[in-house]
């Protein structure tokens, strides 16, 4: 039995977006840049708002800008029809008929969290508005089972979306996608992260960390709200690296603990 979450009903509507200022964030919008790859901790409530405030700054650079999302490439039509419907709850209807929202908790990763369906919505009212041109679901497709390499995928599902000579590309993806550094060691596995993959001088890359706190993951405790990071004692801003070793070039500081958003939808429970 399919089981709404009470917190999906508090998932108002977005009003009109308004951007607050973020320290170093100008930086991101110079000409020579095309993509800004920002790499999240999945399943907080803080970064998907702090990421759909960054993609409100970059629509005032005057630039066009479309918005690429960790979400399966063959999403994209159904997204298509999410932006392109004028009623809010008939398009959030066409968005949560994505199977993704309907997987159990033991499959959450944070991509469908009720931030997440937030940040989907606000992105929503940027379209409509024409402060972005759109989303492109910019991962494998759903039947991607290890072949090809879905780093080496999406880095080039994101050189190859179509935008103006002076279009900015700005991605949201697990920051482990966002690591510039190929390869690099992770649990004694050599990665050749997706943003390495793209023309360096034309990208920035960021990983947003909170001071502490919690997010909605799983892990060999079980899913559901886990400590997150280590509390940096930081100032909300975007720092910038150099140091060439350091895997990003940048950490977009929240300022804040995060804390966890829970998944939108809870399938049927799984046997025992």
């Amino acid at each position: 039995m399919l089981t709404m979450l009470t917190a999906l009903a508090a998932v108002l509507a977005p009003s009109s977006p308004d951007c607050t200022p973020v320290s170093g964030a100008e930086r991101l919008w110079q000409d020579n840049i095309r993509w800004v790859i920002v790499g999240e901790h999945h399943g907080t409530n803080e970064t998907p708002d702090a990421f759909a405030n960054l993609v409100c700054l970059a629509s005032q650079s005057g630039r066009p800008v479309t918005v690429a999302l960790e979400y399966n490439s063959d999403d994209q039509s159904v997204i298509d029809r999410f932006l392109a419907t004028a009623d809010p709850v008939e398009a959030r209807q066409i968005l949560l008929s994505l199977p993704r929202w309907h997987w159990s908790t033991k499959s959450s990763d944070g991509r469908t969290s009720t931030a997440f369906l937030r940040l989907f919505e606000t992105l929503r009212t940027m379209k409509r508005q024409g402060m972005i041109t759109g989303i492109i679901a910019s991962d494998v497709p759903s039947t991607w089972r290890g072949t090809p390499d879905r780093d080496a995928e999406m880095g080039k599902n994101w050189q190859a979306i179509a935008v103006p000579t002076n279009g900015l590309i700005v991605a949201l993806v697990g920051n482990v996608h966002a690591v510039r550094l190929a390869p690099f060691e992770l649990g004694g596995r050599s990665i050749v992260p997706a943003a390495s993959y793209l023309p360096r001088p034309q990208t920035m890359t960021l990983s947003v960390e909170g001071n502490a706190g919690m997010a909605w993951n799983c892990n060999a405790q079980g899913c559901g709200a886990h400590a997150n990071g280590r509390n940096r004692q930081s100032t909300a801003g975007i720092t910038y690296s150099i140091k060439p070793e350091d895997r990003w070039d940048a950490i977009y500081e929240l300022g804040v603990a995060t804390t966890a958003s829970e998944p939108v939808t809870i399938v049927q429970s799984d046997p025992d």
